[in-house]
């Protein structure tokens, strides 16, 4: 059994010494979800159904058992405060056929103040009939008074091989699989979408290194600079421009292309690789990982252009052949 697994079957194995709230966290937003659940499930269960099969947990994983209720935000706004009072009343109430009843609250970060703040009395005293479990993969977005109500535990994130199963069991080919665990987590709503979009993205910033550096023109690096500029998310370009070029400064030591990341572009790769200093694309990697907290486009815009400019710049001195 995992550390993880150790550490949650102990707080569900009894009931009641579960603690009246329970917060989650982890990477992954798909895997906060099941743990979740699974939880609410234990809780719930007339009996001692570790295999989640019995009435009562079937009705938990669809999400109609009457004593467990789920807070979610609407669209992209916060979990309002209506929603809140809701859960506060439905956590008064009595049970209507489990011992108790829980009360999820899945992207806790969610949580504006009005709503953080008419739960935390709830928080710090459930009772014995009610149980919370909040979960997030943003802790610290929580404020501190939410965090010191809670017993705290975290899910481990799950290995590479892992999520390619997941992604696999999902019906993806083991291609896909592979560059849906680089493109996605596993709580996106469209993958394939997701999919196609990524390995587009990838495949205009190869596009754009390979007439940069490889063919000398400095345009192509700049509008690939641009394009990066409006994006902050986690899984946008710059951190794929980042491993990239973390992949052709591999390749520049003869590794095999299975060892690679995007083995999809890995030939690719290789080639760009034979025309740039390792050290410069080793410097450029780690800079593209590292983008300016400030995200406005003006100062992602530049931080690339640095990164691209300066690649540009040491194939020319190099001559056009890696050192």
């Amino acid at each position: 059994m995992s550390a993880r697994a150790a550490i949650l079957e102990r707080l569900a194995a009894s009931p009641e010494r579960f603690p009246g709230t329970l917060l989650l966290t982890g990477p992954s937003e798909g895997a906060l979800e099941r743990e979740s659940r699974r939880l609410a499930a234990r809780l719930l269960c007339p009996g001692d159904d570790g295999a989640g099969e019995c009435r009562s947990c079937r009705r938990v994983e669809e999400g109609i058992h009457p004593d467990l209720m789920t807070l979610l935000p609407e669209g992209v706004g916060d979990i309002r405060i209506e929603r809140v009072r809701e859960a506060l009343a439905f956590a008064a109430g009595r049970p209507y056929e489990a011992a108790r009843r829980v009360v999820r609250i899945p992207k806790a970060e969610r949580l504006g103040d009005a709503a953080e703040n008419a739960l935390l009395k709830s928080l710090e005293e459930p009772g014995d009939r009610v149980r919370w479990i909040l979960s997030t993969t943003r802790p610290d977005a929580l404020r501190p008074t939410i965090r010191s109500r809670a017993t705290v535990a975290s899910l481990p994130a799950p290995s590479l091989e892992e999520r390619e199963t997941t992604w696999r069991e999902r019906g993806f080919s083991e291609d896909e699989a592979r560059d849906l665990v680089l493109a996605a987590d596993e709580s996106e709503e469209d993958p394939a979408e997701r999919l196609k979009e990524f390995r587009e993205l990838r495949l205009a910033i190869v596009g754009a290194l390979e007439e940069g550096l490889g063919g000398g023109r400095l345009p192509p690096l700049l509008l690939c600079a641009e394009a990066m500029a409006p994006r902050g998310e986690d899984r946008g370009p710059g951190r794929l421009l980042s491993e990239l070029l973390a992949d052709a400064a591999l390749a520049t030591a003869a590794v095999p292309a299975a060892a690679l990341r995007h083995r999809a572009v890995a030939g690719r790769l290789a080639a760009l690789a034979r025309r740039v200093p390792p050290a410069a694309l080793r410097d450029a990697a780690v800079m593209a990982a590292d983008a300016p907290a400030d995200r406005r486009r003006g100062n992602r815009r530049l931080h690339f252009e640095k990164i691209l400019i300066g690649l540009y710049g040491a194939v020319r001195r190099d001559g056009g052949r890696s050192g």
